[in-house]
C-alpha cells in the first residue's frame, strides 16, 4: 500500500491517540533503531506519551542516539491506543513482545520486506522497493510536513546507511541519495563519526575471533561461495553477542571472487543461525525461505535446528541452483 493513499488515515490514527507504543524487529539493527528513535522523537514533540520496545540488546555503537536507553523501559505490557510497528511485517518477528498487538486498539505497520504477514494490521504499508525503513519513515514525514529535528535527522541517516552498509549494496537508489541529501541539508549531522561508528572501528577483544574466521573459512564455486562456521565453542569461549556476530558478516563476503556467502553460527547445540549474503542479482531471500526466514534479496538470514552437516548441504545445493 503506498503511503499517499494510507497518509489521511494515519494522521487519523495518531491524532486521536494518546498512548502509543513503537515496537522494531528483534535484535534491532541500525536501521530498526534508527526508525524508532526518530518515530519516537516526532510523536513526543506531539505530545504524545511513548513507549519505546525491541526484543535484544541495542548495540553500544549507537549510544549516539540519545533515545536508546529508552527502549524496553516499561517490561510490563500495558494498554495502547494504538501500536506503530517498524522495519518488519512478520509476528514472530516481535519475539518477547509478540503480546503487543493483542494490548492495543489500532495498529499500523511500516516496513520494507517482501511478503508482509501483520493480519492484525489496521494500516499496512510494505515497501520493498526502499533500501531501508528509513526512507519510507523520510517519506511519511514530508507528507505530514513534519519539521526534522537534529535527533531525528541522524536517527534517519543512521536508519539508511545501515541498510545500505553506508551506500554499498546494491539496494542504494537514486531516491536513498536524495534522502540522504535532504538530512544532511537540513542539520549538520556528524557524518564522519557516525559512518566510523558502524563501519571502521571495531573492538580488538575480537582479534581472535577474526582471526578464527579467516583462517576457517571454507570456498565453493571455484571461490564464489564462501562458507563460515562458529561452533558454539567458539561462540560461548569468546562470549560472542549478537553484535560482535554481526560484524564478522563482512569476512565472509568481501572476498575477492566471492558473490555468496554463508555464515553460521551455532547459538546453542544443534541450533544455528544462517546469514546469508550476495552480490548482484543471487536471491538469498530465496534461500532463507527454504529454511523459513526471509529477509532482502542480497541480505537474508534465518534460524535452523538439526545437524552442521545436513544445514551445509541444502545451504550448498540452492547455491548451486544460482551461483552461475
Amino acid at each position: 500500500m503506498k503511503l499517499e493513499t494510507e497518509i489521511d488515515n494515519i494522521k487519523q490514527l495518531i491524532s486521536h491517540a494518546q498512548n502509543i507504543a513503537i515496537v522494531g524487529h528483534h535484535n534491532p539493527d541500525g536501521d530498526c533503531i534508527g526508525c524508532c528513535v526518530a518515530v519516537s522523537a516526532w510523536l513526543e514533540s506531539k505530545g504524545k506519551a511513548v513507549s519505546i520496545y525491541a526484543d535484544g540488546d541495542i548495540p553500544e555503537k549507537f549510544s549516539y542516539l540519545p533515545r536508546v536507553k529508552e527502549f524496553n523501559q516499561h517490561t510490563e505490557i500495558e494498554h495502547f491506543d494504538l501500536l506503530i510497528v517498524l522495519d518488519l511485517s512478520d509476528v514472530e518477528r516481535l519475539g518477547v513482545w509478540k503480546d503487543l498487538p493483542a494490548k492495543s486498539d489500532k495498529i499500523i505497520v511500516i516496513d520494507h520486506h517482501v511478503k508482509p504477514a501483520f493480519k492484525q494490521a489496521d494500516i499496512l504499508i510494505d515497501l520493498p522497493q526502499y533500501a531501508s525503513c528509513g526512507e519510507i519513515i523520510f517519506e511519511l514525514f514530508e507528507l505530514l510536513k513534519v519539521k526534522l529535528s537534529f535527533e531525528m535527522a541522524t536517527a534517519l541517516y543512521t536508519s539508511i546507511i545501515c541498510d545500505t552498509g553506508c551506500f554499498l549494496f546494491s539496494n542504494t537508489t537514486s531516491n536513498t541519495h536524495r534522502v540522504a541529501e535532504a538530512l544532511m541539508s537540513k542539520h549538520k549531522i556528524d557524518i564522519e563519526g557516525i559512518n566510523f561508528k558502524n563501519f571502521r572501528a571495531y573492538d580488538r577483544r575480537n582479534i581472535p575471533v577474526v582471526t578464527y574466521v579467516l583462517k576457517n573459512m571454507e570456498f565453493e564455486f571455484g571461490g564464489r561461495l564462501s562458507i563460515s562456521v562458529l561452533p558454539y565453542k567458539v561462540v560461548k569461549k569468546w562470549n560472542l553477542n549478537y553484535e560482535s556476530r554481526h560484524g564478522l558478516f563482512k569476512y565472509a563476503t568481501d572476498a575477492n571472487g566471492v558473490i555468496g556467502s554463508i555464515f553460521i553460527t551455532e547459538l546453542a547445540k544443534g541450533e544455528f543461525n544462517v546469514s546469508l549474503r550476495s552480490l548482484g542479482n543471487i536471491d538469498v531471500a530465496k534461500i532463507a525461505q527454504k529454511l523459513n526466514g526471509g529477509g532482502h534479496r542480497n541480505a537474508s538470514g534465518a534460524t535452523y535446528k538439526g545437524s552442521l552437516k545436513t544445514l551445509k548441504q541444502i545451504l550448498i545445493a540452492e547455491f548451486a541452483k544460482v551461483i552461475d
